[in-house]
């Protein structure tokens, strides 16, 4: 028994030294503030409520494409496409959807994609942009859609990449009572420590991208520092944490319900590129919503899985290309 008591102590005391461990980690790190630290290859563009970071290659005369990220990424893991795009004879730019990057953080109640599609937009007007293609990934194809279905008539086309997003509406009504698990997630104390050794971690930076791929090979030493970039940003873990406890206990389906509404304005060319090998969004999900939308092909990048332009850069560049010029033939 004694024993057994024996382990118990030391096992606390580790675990406690754990937290503790990271918990300086991340009072050491997280200390910059967007200005300091951003890369200077871009810039921050006022919104309709907070400055958003965004990165720019190519002539602003070209056709342009606006790139949507997808969940725990930024602007920076667009620059292989954004490189590609600019030779071929178009303009790239790519936004720091908050809270990701180094954009302004707005209120987590108002980080849904009704409210990234409002400043998506903004940015298109801020940039003088008549017209733009829509290219986004995973979670930011939520965005990427209601940014559509504001200005149908100013997109292009939409390409979807292993977009996370789901069109039908809730049947169930949701309580008002907050459950136990939320009530926990609620006490910040524990949370952020939660998060410190989890999420924000940067020992575990690779690890965790490494769940979205078909192969970690192309989670490089390069592609894990450029993630962990915002990581040094003031209050990262604190307001992650407030914004997953939205996300998690307050999602909504506004943007289904736009789309029951609105969706037949998307009659832009739609193009779904999609890795085969995804098992974040499976291939039955891009082929559930291929039939919702009217104007959609579906092209398989064979060998990859959830983030295609990482997994695959030379297949995937290869099929944006080439949907992007068929649509410019065709206009």
């Amino acid at each position: 028994m004694k024993l057994i008591k024996y382990f118990a102590q030391i096992s606390l005391l580790l675990l406690i030294s754990v937290f503790a461990f990271y918990s300086s980690l991340r009072c050491l790190r997280e200390t910059s503030s967007p200005e300091d630290i951003a890369p200077k290859s871009g810039r921050f563009v006022q919104t309709n409520d907070v400055k958003i970071f965004i990165q720019e290659m190519g002539d602003p005369k070209n056709p342009a494409v606006v790139m949507i990220h997808g969940m725990g990424s930024w602007s920076e893991l667009w620059k292989d496409t954004m490189n590609v795009l600019a030779q071929n004879g178009y303009y790239a730019i790519a936004i720091d959807v908050p809270p990701f990057g180094f954009s302004e953080r707005p209120e987590p109640t108002e980080l849904k994609s009704i409210h990234q599609a409002k400043r998506v937009v903004s940015i298109i007007d801020s940039l003088g942009l008549k017209n733009v293609h829509l290219l986004g990934h995973s979670f930011g194809g939520g965005a990427t859609l209601h940014t559509a279905l504001l200005i149908p008539e100013r997109i292009l086309s939409l390409q979807l990449v292993d977009i996370a997003v789901s069109l039908e509406e809730k049947n169930e009504s949701t309580s008002s009572k907050p459950s136990l698990f939320e009530k926990l997630w609620n006490f910040s104390i524990l949370r952020n420590r939660l998060l410190e050794v989890t999420a924000t971690n940067p020992h575990l930076t690779k690890i965790l991208f490494s769940q979205f791929v078909h192969s970690s090979e192309c989670i490089t030493e390069e592609k894990v520092k450029v993630i962990q970039m915002p990581m040094q940003l003031k209050g990262t873990t604190s307001f992650f944490g407030n914004w997953l406890g939205e996300f998690i206990f307050h999602s909504d389906d506004n943007l289904a319900r736009d789309f029951k509404q609105f969706g037949q304005k998307l009659t832009m060319p739609i193009d779904l590129l999609w890795g085969d090998l995804d098992t974040v969004t499976p291939i039955e999900n891009a082929k559930k919503i291929q039939t919702s939308l009217t104007n959609s092909s579906l092209h398989i990048i064979s060998g990859v899985g959830h983030i295609p332009q990482l997994e695959s850069p030379d297949s995937f560049h290869k099929v944006l290309l080439n949907n992007l010029k068929n649509i410019k033939t065709n206009d």
